[in-house]
């Protein structure tokens, strides 16, 4: 454990009501986009973090930390490789909840279990099925079952009670995810939540199925030791999310290794909520404007 996620649990039992900070990388950058923008709208809110490929490994690392789970996107159609492994690998390291899910789920490709082998074999990781797809009778995907609880989760309305007939279909995987998180002593859920337990679950772009669900399976805040910069949603802006000495708008330091920059920043606005701010509260998240804009990953030292 690194000496910045030490100190990062530390003060994590002070943290607000934030929302959790969710770093999303995959193949295809429409898919990660959008799966950043529905975790900001689903319930509980979640700060997605699109990553785009090809970071420095200094700058991953520091955004690592500061961040609280990461989803690896796969495509059930079209699969993966290893673009992003050292990403999933620095999250091990940091100790950080992942997930990966699985999209592109259609009547040719519906194969779950076929999605979290391969993405065993690449991750260099046990990946083990979690949700599945509930399907229409056009065989869309329309929700999720969660293989442990037997519930059925739906884009919009109410979570449905376990059926018999559809926890007898999923035993198999009920079982191997028992069986791992008996191995940590932990529930099945908090096993995911703390990054023991990887599971593979499902997310359909088409009828938002799953997002919800995944939300709701990620760990609390914890806040980060220093202030850092972390990929914006375009390329004139950042988000930072603020250590535990909070952040305000006005000069400071921005420190990427041995390098330090003086930078201004001129406006914070929180990504999950509107309007502008005069003060970002240790552990939250706000898009900012700074000049000269400072380097992904970089530590901000307020002046």
């Amino acid at each position: 454990m690194t000496l910045t996620h030490a100190i990062s649990q530390a003060v994590s039992s002070h943290a607000s009501a934030a929302p959790p900070v969710v770093l999303v990388f995959g193949l295809h950058d429409g898919v990660g986009r959008w799966f950043t923008r529905q975790l900001r709208d689903a319930t509980p809110a979640a700060t997605g973090v699109f990553m785009p490929a090809d970071l420095p490994p200094a700058a991953v690392h520091s955004i690592c930390e500061a961040a609280d789970a990461g989803v690896h996107l796969v495509s059930a159609k079209r699969g993966m490789d290893g673009t992003f492994l050292e990403y999933w690998q620095m999250l091990a390291e940091a100790g950080k909840a992942r997930l990966v899910a699985v999209h592109d789920l259609e009547p040719v490709s519906l194969d779950v279990n076929e999605a979290a082998a391969i993405a065993t074999r690449v991750l260099e990781e046990d990946i083990l099925p979690y949700t599945l797809p509930l399907l229409d009778d056009d065989e869309r995907v329309v929700g999720v079952l969660d293989a442990v609880t037997g519930e059925q989760w739906f884009p919009d309305g109410p979570t449905q009670a376990a059926r018999e007939d559809f926890t007898d279909a999923v035993e198999v995987e009920r079982n191997q995810v028992l069986d791992e998180a008996d191995t940590v002593g932990l529930t099945s859920i908090d096993a995911v939540r703390s990054g023991m337990l990887c599971p593979a679950v499902t997310v359909d772009t088409r009828s938002r199925a799953g997002v919800n669900w995944l939300a709701r399976a990620l760990p609390a805040r914890s806040i980060p030791a220093v202030s850092t910069v972390l990929p914006g949603d375009d390329t004139g802006s950042v988000l930072l999310a603020a250590g535990a000495d909070g952040l305000a708008p006005g000069r400071a330091l921005a420190v990427s290794g041995t390098d330090t920059e003086q930078v201004a920043i001129e406006s914070l606005i929180e990504v999950t909520g509107a309007g502008l701010l005069s003060r970002l509260e240790p552990g939250r998240v706000a898009a900012a404007l700074a000049t000269p804009r400072p380097r992904l990953g970089s530590l901000l030292v307020g002046e």
